[in-house]
This record gives C-alpha cells, sequence and structure tokens, in this order.
C-alpha cells in the first residue's frame, strides 16, 4: 500500500473498537453498533488474488463510511448542542435564581463557569462530547482509508485484454 494508506492501516491496528450511535426515534442518541479496527484493517489491505472483487466493491465501502461518517458527525453537533442547553440553563439560574435573599449579589462569569464545571452533570455531558468526537475521528480515517485504498488502485490497476476478454492486473 502507498504511505497515506499506510499510515491509516498503522493508525487502525493501534486502535480500541468504537461504538457508532444513530438518532432514536425519541430524538436521543442511540448505540447503533461497534465498529472492530482489525475487521476495517483486513478490507483495507488490497488482494491481487481477488482484485475484480476488490475493484467492484471499493465505492459501496467509501459511500458506507461516509455515511457512517456524517452520522457520527451529527450525533456529535446533537452531544455539543445539549451540553450547551443545559450549560446555559445553569448558568441562567445562577446568575438570576428564584427566590434570592436580599443581600444576593450577582456571581461573575468565571464564578458561574466554575460553578457549572464542578457539577456532576458537566462530566457526563463532556464524556458523551468526546466519545462522540472520537467516534467521528475514528469514521473519518476509514473513510480516509478507503479513499487512499481507491487511489492506490487507480494507480496500481491496469486493464487489458487476452484473448479479446478484458481482464485487470497490477
Amino acid at each position: 500500500m502507498g504511505n497515506s494508506a499506510d499510515a491509516i492501516v498503522a493508525r487502525l491496528q493501534r486502535m480500541y473498537p468504537w461504538k457508532v450511535q444513530q438518532v432514536g426515534k425519541t430524538g436521543e442518541p442511540e448505540d447503533w453498533f461497534t465498529v472492530p479496527p482489525d475487521k476495517i484493517v483486513q478490507e483495507l489491505v488490497i488482494k491481487e488474488a481477488n482484485l475484480l472483487a476488490e475493484v467492484q466493491v471499493i465505492s459501496a465501502q467509501i459511500m458506507h463510511y461516509g455515511r457512517l461518517t456524517a452520522q457520527c458527525k451529527r450525533i456529535w453537533e446533537i452531544r455539543e448542542r445539549k451540553y450547551r442547553v443545559w450549560r446555559d440553563g445553569q448558568a441562567l439560574a445562577l446568575i438570576d435564581p428564584t427566590g434570592k435573599p436580599k443581600a444576593w449579589k450577582k456571581p461573575t462569569q468565571a464564578q458561574v463557569d466554575q460553578t457549572i464545571r464542578t457539577t456532576p452533570k458537566y462530566e457526563v455531558h463532556y464524556a458523551a462530547i468526546e466519545a462522540a468526537e472520537e467516534a467521528y475521528n475514528a469514521t473519518n480515517a476509514v473513510l480516509d482509508g478507503f479513499r487512499a485504498k481507491r487511489d492506490m488502485m487507480k494507480a496500481a490497476i491496469i486493464r487489458r485484454n487476452e484473448n479479446s476478454a478484458p481482464t485487470l492486473g497490477v
């Protein structure tokens, strides 16, 4: 494989499986399936003995992982939006609480930020955002790998006729 494909395969070999989520019927992200990196690495290697099949499926693989990448990006954006809604609700409650005492003093923005970051729900939101970002980055790396495989196949595969029958070769 070429340099870019080698780097992508090496990166994928060191990765743990990751979860791809989808938007469920309720509008909430939910687990869809787990991507095993070792299976992806096997699919990224060009098998010369089965070259015709490799050529026939590369476009479908690119489309599949392109769709998954877009889905992961959507989940990441949903997770970030949910965090912002929660954070802004917390900030409003701190800045203008109901039933505030007469001696109440409006907190500074730094105090509001520190208070929000120390709540347990903050960790929950950030863990979900980080998982969504990791899924997007991993799936996008797979997409890049299949694009690199396609480019290598374009450069290396020779179409020729043997006894008037078209064949592929490297």
